[in-house]
């Protein structure tokens, strides 16, 4: 099927300029549904990449960035799980799963652990706009945030048990036991600035690293940066580095 790759702007270049800034992706093959959700969010400022299945969308994405996916479970071309990992694993891109199955009289399958919101066909509008404006506006607040804290500033702490994350302005985070193991491998094995690999991190979850989905550790991560994102407005300071795997400054706590 073809991709239908046209951006819907704005009637000036400042507000093209503005909408730009909040691009979405609709991938979904009814062409009705996808005129419905693209009229609801262009009510509300957002710029939408419309895409009749995964293919459009790849190739939509590497000419027009979008915050955020909104993508049909039932695709003609890909298995949306696929979609959604791939996506992860390569961007910070929020993912939004339209469920078909409920509609279609199926049982539906559990999106949750990849996705960041879901909704069940008939979608409801006004509920899928709201959920998108909420992830867009935590979306900027993560990446207006400074790379790093102010000098002076008190350091990321992980306590000694490994449940609780403190950040430097006070804030304590509770940590599940998967983001408790991966911090403790990247604060214990990452010390004094070094790199901590994507087999060890993987390592820290599992006894076998390779039955293991390397896109679920880019989804613990990018779970816990949000997490943290709702607690404080300084960001985890935790990067990856190509290749390699990831690097963090965060400190083991005395006491």
């Amino acid at each position: 099927m073809a991709a239908i790759s046209a951006v819907h702007s704005g009637s000036s270049n400042h507000s093209a300029d503005n909408r730009n800034n909040r691009r979405i992706a609709v991938v979904e093959r009814d062409p009705n549904l996808r005129q419905q959700i693209l009229h609801s969010l262009q009510m509300r400022q957002f710029a939408i990449v419309e895409c009749a299945n995964a293919t459009a969308l790849y190739r939509n994405l590497l000419s027009a960035p979008c915050d955020i996916a909104v993508i049909a479970s039932d695709l003609p071309d890909d298995n949306p799980r696929t979609v959604a990992l791939h996506l992860r694993q390569h961007s910070d891109i929020g993912i939004v799963m339209l469920d078909a199955d409920i509609a279609n009289g199926g049982q539906s399958e559990s999106f949750h652990d990849f996705a960041d919101a879901c909704f069940a066909k008939p979608v409801d509008l006004d509920g899928l706009a709201a959920v998108i404006t909420a992830m867009h506006s935590l979306q900027h607040h993560m990446r207006a945030m400074p790379t790093r804290t102010s000098a002076g500033q008190p350091d990321w702490e992980l306590a000694l048990d490994g449940w609780t994350l403190r950040t430097p302005d006070g804030a304590s985070i509770d940590l599940s036991a998967p983001e408790r193991s991966v911090l403790m491998r990247l604060v214990n094995t990452g010390a004094g600035g070094h790199p901590v690999s994507h087999d060890s991190l993987i390592g820290s979850l599992t006894s076998d690293v390779y039955d293991f989905d390397p896109h679920r550790l880019e989804m613990l991560i990018y779970r816990l940066r949000k997490k943290v994102a709702v607690m404080s407005p300084l960001p985890l300071p935790l990067r990856a580095v190509r290749g390699m795997g990831y690097l963090c400054t965060i400190i083991r706590a005395n006491n």
